[in-house]
């Protein structure tokens, strides 16, 4: 039967979105609810799961699990109102390839099987082939290569059976890839040739050159470097850093290894700058920080130690920032494991409500019926007692008790739900800070300490030269930005107990003023700003020392962290009508409107950056708001964006005066 043009048009929605879903992530959405509408629209009989599964597969390319299982189970959810086995299917894949990724292999291979019997049931082969390939894919990361190896071999049988060239192709591609992982390179080189040939016949230059590109790397890795070599040179005349930039970069760092294993550095050094640049254009962190490690090496051959300390530091400073990014997805996938849990928990647990529920309207209807009875009988008693008044009023008041009995009821257990509500709330919020802090101590401590150990084994190898001086200046800054860090999440813990009040003693402002205003001078000269200070104050006050000190040095800091070189920060303070008002002004970048929303909250980064590579932990503001509240005090933020801020506080102090002797 011909299809109608709004059904070629939901076909055509569909593939545009499918096709997307990996590289354009965002407009596969957009496209897919184009489709799921129009489907809906059309009221389709079969398919309007479809696009809701590839929206799921688009939502979990951009890393938001939460909404790809929404979409994967409201997927599922349409498919068994169709009785639609196949897109049932499919949706089951998608849902296992999603836990996949997201590090859930229990539940990735529940749902893998579950569509593996769907597909075995319509006897549709390439979904069953595309099942074997995930099965595949899971075996091998627990490294049970036999079973991966099953699975791989029945996908190939049947793409074979099928006849398409693309698949067979993708298929032996993954058994070469396969082979590799387990050591076997011959066998892995083997397949890579066979889908080499049949990638030939159909002329497809993109799967050419990534066949051609994992067999030089293969080759490289072999140490047959000629091989290797010559290889890539073949990859990069079938592709142009346009037509695919990725295995362009690929291509280029074999050669570049290639070169630097001949000792022709001066060949080399230029692919692996432009390497470099094009990776850190695009984005691709790997290549960049691969391209910076056979720099330093190659310097640190031509004994360039300036050079070797460049690269060296940059190599680290990326390959920490690539660790941390899998760090932080590794805590998201883990977040999002715990989510899971907690909703199958809460289903459980409304399970578990509704049955206590449903026995206790079974009992209430027991209940109700031996009250009728109770109250038929009683009615005919009183109908031949008529006259007994007062044992009628005494049946009323029974009941109206009982009543209120059950409405008592009613409202114990809403309170007791509403409790619990609450206490869910606050339980979340704790789990929430607590994976925030640990993301933090994970990221910005461990940072400093590889600068450390990385800048010692520049003094090491750099030996009693000239530059020994500025490493070693250079491990003391690191190591304060540490010491900072640690400092700060004390800070944080104790003055979330209520017992640390502020303890008040007489001080002399002006010099404490001048004592904090000193100590931050050589870190305010190193980025060429002015540190100013306007002070009237003459008299000594009571308060906080400790309090006032550190609020300071929390403004003081960040107004320099913030600063570009060449600007002014000024510290004004005066004691007006019995209240010390402290103000720190900056000419750095400002705070956004949706800054203010945030701005002294714990673990908070904020839109504005450091100007000289400083760390910044978010906790800096909200020491400062907590310290001025204990004291009673206020603080405003006056900041246009790009205009820089000025942090006013006014605490309430008793002006003594001082006794001159």
């Amino acid at each position: 039967m011909a299809l109608s043009e709004p059904e070629v048009r939901f076909g055509q929605l569909n593939t545009i979105g499918f096709e997307y879903r990996n590289s354009l992530p965002d407009s596969a959405i957009i496209y897919c609810k184009r489709a799921y509408d129009l489907g809906r629209k059309l009221r389709l009989p079969k398919q309007l799961s479809k696009p809701l599964s590839f929206i799921g597969l688009a939502h979990a390319n951009k890393g938001d699990y939460q909404q790809s299982l929404y979409y994967h189970y409201q997927a599922i959810e349409v498919a068994i109102e169709q009785n639609d086995s196949l897109q049932l299917a499919h949706g089951y894949n998608n849902l296992g390839r999603m836990f996949f990724d997201g590090g859930d292999m229990g539940r990735a291979f529940d749902n893998l099987i579950r569509a593996k019997v769907l597909f075995e049931n319509v006897k549709d082969k390439s979904g069953l082939a595309y099942v074997y390939r995930s099965l595949a894919s899971l075996y091998k990361t627990q490294k049970n290569y036999s079973e991966a190896l099953e699975m791989s071999t029945r996908a190939l049988e049947l793409r074979k059976q099928i006849g398409e060239p693309r698949p067979i192709v993708s298929a032996f591609m993954e058994l070469g890839l396969l082979y590799y992982d387990m050591n076997d390179l011959p066998r892995a080189l083997a397949k890579f040739a066979l889908a080499d040939s049949i990638a030939s016949k159909i002329n497809d230059p993109l799967t050419l050159a990534e066949l051609s590109m994992g067999m030089a790397e293969i080759l490289y890795e072999k140490n047959e470097y000629e091989k290797a070599f010559h290889t890539a040179n073949k990859v990069l005349i079938r592709v142009s850093e346009r037509s695919n930039q990725k295995i362009y970069l690929r291509a280029s760092l074999i050669r570049a290894k290639y070169f630097f294993h001949q000792q022709q550095f001066a060949e080399a050094i230029p692919i692996l700058e432009r390497i470099v640049t094009d990776a850190e254009n695009s984005g691709i962190s790997t290549f960049q920080r691969d391209a910076l490690f056979v720099l330093s090496e190659i310097y640190q051959r031509k004994k360039d130690s300036l050079k070797v300390g460049e690269f060296t530091h940059r190599y680290q400073m990326l390959d920490e920032k690539i660790q941390n990014t899998d760090l932080i997805r590794q805590v998201e996938r883990l977040q999002f494991q715990l989510e899971i849990e907690k909703r199958e928990k809460e289903n459980e647990l409304l399970k578990a409500n509704r049955e206590k529920d449903l026995a206790y309207i079974s009992n209430q209807r027991f209940q109700n019926i031996f009250l009728v009875i109770v109250i038929v009988i009683i009615s005919i008693a009183a109908f031949f007692l008529w006259r007994g008044s007062g044992k009628r009023n005494l049946i009323n008041q029974q009941l109206e008790l009982k009543n209120k009995q059950i409405l008592h009821q009613g409202m114990e257990i809403a309170e007791k739900n509403q409790h619990l509500s609450i206490r869910n709330k606050e339980l979340s919020d704790l789990n929430h800070e607590k994976d925030t802090l640990m993301n933090i101590v994970a990221h910005d401590l461990k940072s400093p300490l590889n600068r450390i150990f990385g800048l010692a084994r520049l003094v090491e190898m750099e030996g009693s030269g000239k530059h020994q001086k500025e490493y070693v200046k250079l491990i003391k800054d690191v190591t304060r930005s540490g010491l900072d860090l640690i400092t700060d999440l004390l800070d944080v813990n104790a003055l979330q107990e209520a017992s640390n009040g502020p303890t008040l003693s007489m001080i002399d402002l002006s010099l404490i003023m001048e004592d904090r205003i000193n100590f931050y001078q050589v870190g305010a000269r190193n980025k060429d700003i002015q540190l100013i200070l306007l002070s009237t104050l003459s008299n000594n006050v009571s308060s906080d020392p400790d309090y006032i000190s550190r609020i300071l040095d929390n403004l003081l800091s960040n107004a320099i962290k913030f600063s570009p070189k060449g600007s002014t920060v000024i510290v004004n303070v005066e004691v007006k009508e019995q209240r010390l008002v402290l103000s720190v002004k900056d000419q750095g970048p400002g705070f956004s409107q949706e800054d203010r929303d945030f701005i002294f909250q714990k673990f908070k980064k904020l839109s504005a950056r450091p100007t000289g590579g400083e760390s910044s932990n978010g906790l800096g503001l909200a020491i400062v708001k907590t310290l001025v509240d204990r004291l009673h005090g206020e603080i405003e933020l006056r900041s246009e964006n790009r205009k820089g801020s000025e942090f006013l506080v006014k605490i309430p102090v008793k002006v003594l005066e001082k006794v001159i002797l």
